[in-house]
């Protein structure tokens, strides 16, 4: 049983669905056995009766003559045109007149009729029943059945091969979109026990919705913005060849964007050295505050696993505040201009950290109930009242953001020609 469970899903699915279908038509067979010899016994059973009726009225005439040797003579025939293996006549003190074939045997069965003579017994008439040939065909026929059966369970399992395998692909491309890179797995799992262990390694608590949020009643409704300042980037403007500068500023904006993306944030507007990331309200999801926490801890780990691989230096400093946004942008004449004031405040907060990878709070962030029950502030009596730099978030949280942070490294790493650049 242990070896059945090791074996890859593509083999197991279509085993277990042959084997279904194997015993299916098994049980199929019992029951046409049963029923064909039920009804072959009672055929054989009427074909003897009926046999021994008609021995007994041929030979009645006869027996009144006192004519055995016709008697006999019509038993004989009976036995080379009937299925008869033996007739035999006796009187009525049991001793044979008269017999024709053998009477007894292993596949012969004995059926009887008394012969009449007027109202009276004059004897009866024993008929032997070759049952042979009916044994034969209805064994040929169960065996017929048989093979039917294998081969169908045949065709079961190569259909169900394929849809296993496509199956089995489907699964193995979930599993390596869960598991973190670098982690092997077992050689006894299967796809369905890989992708229930990566799962299992997921802070699933995280993943759960939360209540829906209720529709705004107001033009203006309440979003959280995530600046990204991009220090680096100030230093590298003049320094850096034109096709360089490209592929870094590329490099930046694939990590900002991809972290957006886990925590439905949307890239609204770009200041010098800067990158604006808003998150509105969404249905079954955190606050917009813990989920823009969680990007710029997405971000922060992002950049600082895609140091180790290039030559140049991805220094970020990112803060998180509130603020009105229109309900309706297409008909707003001056389009975010109720965000500009917010960007002003953490773009200044931005530039007077010099502690990189940093993430800054405003005071209306951390009067999020999600983000105070879950973020880890720093104690720097230095920094501005207004300001808190968010060290870490909560076990669960971080878990998930590692393995987010682990994943998008792998798929946006620099090449070869970025590193040397």
């Amino acid at each position: 049983m242990q070896r059945f469970k090791s074996l890859s899903l593509s083999l197991q699915l279509p085993l277990v669905a042959a084997g279904c279908a194997l015993l299916v038509g098994l049980c199929l067979l019992w029951l046409t056995a049963t029923s064909s010899e039920y009804l072959q016994n009672e055929r054989e059973r009427r074909y003897g009766e009926s046999l021994a009726q008609q021995v007994s009225a041929t030979v009645r005439e006869a027996l009144q003559r006192g004519d055995l040797l016709s008697a006999r003579a019509s038993l004989q025939r009976f036995v080379d045109s009937s299925l008869a293996g033996g007739i035999t006549i006796r009187d009525v003190e049991g001793m044979a007149m008269g017999t024709a074939g053998v009477i007894s045997g292993p596949d012969l069965t004995q059926y009887s009729a008394p012969i009449r003579i007027g109202q009276d017994t004059a004897g009866e008439v024993l008929v032997a029943v070759d049952s042979s040939a009916g044994q034969e065909i209805r064994w040929r026929f169960l065996f017929s059945l048989l093979a039917l059966a294998a081969a169908l369970s045949l065709l079961v399992f190569m259909g169900t091969r394929f849809l296993a395998q496509r199956l089995s692909a489907s699964l193995l491309i979930l599993d390596s979109q869960l598991v973190l890179p670098g982690t092997h797995a077992p050689d006894l799992e299967n796809e369905v026990s890989r992708l229930q262990r990566s799962v299992e390694a997921l802070p699933l608590d995280m993943l759960r919705g939360h209540a829906p949020v209720p529709a705004a009643t107001t033009e203006f409704q309440q979003a959280t913005i995530l600046f990204v300042h991009l220090a680096s980037l100030a230093r590298y403007v003049d320094t850096l060849g034109e096709s360089n500068l490209h592929r870094y500023t590329r490099r930046l904006q694939q990590i900002v964007q991809a972290a957006a993306q886990c925590y439905r944030g949307e890239l609204v507007v770009t200041r010098p050295f800067g990158l604006i990331v808003s998150f509105s309200p969404q249905p079954n999801a955190g606050s917009e505050a813990l989920r823009a926490a969680s990007c710029a801890r997405l971000i922060a780990l992002i950049s600082l696993g895609l140091q180790e691989r290039t030559s140049l230096s991805l220094e970020l400093a990112m803060a998180l505040g509130q603020c009105e946004k229109g309900m309706d942008q297409a008909k707003d004449i001056y389009p975010q201009l109720h965000l500009q004031g917010a960007i002003d405040e953490l773009r200044d907060a931005c530039l007077n950290h010099k502690r990189y990878p940093a993430i800054l709070l405003a005071e209306s962030a951390l009067a999020d109930e999600q983000l105070q029950a879950v973020a880890e502030l720093a104690e720097d009596g230095d920094m501005d009242a207004a300001v808190s730099e968010l060290l870490s978030l909560a076990e669960e949280q971080e878990t998930l953001i590692n393995h987010q942070a682990r994943i998008i490294v792998e798929r946006i790493k620099p090449s070869q020609g970025t590193n040397s650049s």
